[in-house]
């Protein structure tokens, strides 16, 4: 069985500071939708584990006897409640130190005790944005306190971001992410960008990366979880479904599919993937966003994505039926341009192909 290393307990730090924050957290919803929520979900390591023995890198799907599944812009989108077709895309690029602690008012010297040049601890930036009191570390700001309170819900944001949807080995919070972070609260041209299409090519990354070697999962296992379990759980769609624009769906998440929280081995799920048929998968999502729907470019028959771990093919083509549409295997031209070409070649062909779906 293929062994990959991930989150597996959510930091309290984070439920501290969720609390802390009350109403305030409100105000991150434009950015991060109901990301916030996530911090009540219980990582399920052996479900990923297993489900990557399924994985097919090159078609960029999870093969299941007949079933071919995969994450979709448009179901991410429409479990978090955050932007994605039609907005900006953000490009990730790595950030450093310095614009690490500019975006959040800290002095560049208030890190001198973490000498780490990637990343710093958790519990610096809770003991500096997670309590009401600025004073008792002022002198690590270049801010003012009126400037304080409303940094310090960006700066929730900011670890939520890390921790829950670009993890690290080491548990701490990356300065690499920064630049990406920047773009999601500054905007991009006068609007809220994405993050989604980030998170699906590092999901695809790393279950490529870890099938390869063992190693660590760098994406969102939570979000990725989540994914699953709900087409695991067969059920009536909400007739509403997506239009419920305030719906937390995360929220309602354990409810729906309970039974594979109470399944703890891999050798349990791979048992019951083995098993999956058709029939038993539940093929649309309640908060799918199955409109104008995002299948392939105007110059490719599928999407290339860019994430931090590197670019991907995105082909939901091969999973319309994910749509509530009829399904068929097509075939894909174009894939190997995408990973032989040069970098620079590759950020304009990810930008282009975004900007024309």
């Amino acid at each position: 069985m293929m062994q990959c290393r991930m989150l597996n307990q959510v930091p309290r730090e984070l439920n501290q500071w969720k609390n802390n924050l009350s109403y305030e957290i409100g105000g991150l919803f434009q950015y991060v939708g109901h990301l916030p929520s996530l911090v009540d979900i219980i990582p399920n390591v052996s479900a990923i584990q297993a489900l990557i023995n399924y994985w097919d890198s090159d078609a960029s799907v999870f093969r299941f006897g007949m079933c071919e599944l995969t994450p979709t812009i448009e179901k991410l989108e429409g479990l978090l409640q955050v932007p994605g077709k039609g907005s900006h895309m953000i490009y990730p690029s790595r950030g450093t130190r310095e614009q690490f602690c500019r975006f959040l008012g800290l002095r560049n010297n208030s890190l001198d005790q973490h000498p780490d040049a990637r990343s710093c601890p958790l519990r610096f930036l809770y003991d500096r944005f997670g309590g009401k009191s600025f004073e008792r570390h002022q002198i690590d700001f270049f801010i003012t306190r009126g400037q304080w309170e409303e940094k310090r819900v960006q700066a929730f944001g900011l670890v939520l971001i890390n921790l829950l949807l670009f993890p690290q080995r080491h548990g701490k919070v990356t300065f690499a992410t920064i630049n990406m972070i920047q773009s999601l609260f500054l905007g991009i041209r006068g609007a809220t960008p994405t993050l989604i299409p980030i998170v699906i090519a590092d999901i695809f990354s790393a279950l490529t990366n870890c099938q390869r070697k063992w190693g660590f999962f760098y994406t969102s296992n939570l979000i990725f979880q989540m994914w699953i379990m709900e087409h695991l759980a067969k059920r009536s769609l909400n007739p509403l479904g997506s239009c419920l624009l305030v719906e937390n769906w995360i929220d309602s998440h354990r409810e729906r599919v309970s039974r594979y929280y109470s399944v703890m081995s891999s050798s349990q799920f791979i048992e019951e993937f083995n098993n999956l048929t058709p029939e038993k998968v539940q093929w649309v999502l309640d908060w799918t966003r199955v409109r104008d729907l995002a299948f392939r470019t105007t110059q490719h028959d599928f999407i290339p994505l860019a994430g931090v771990n590197g670019l991907v093919a995105y082909i939901p083509q091969r999973v319309m039926r994910q749509f509530g549409y009829p399904q068929s295997i097509p075939m894909v031209q174009g894939v190997e341009d995408l990973r032989l070409g040069t970098v620079t070649e590759s950020r304009s062909m990810v930008l282009e192909a975004w900007g024309n779906l």
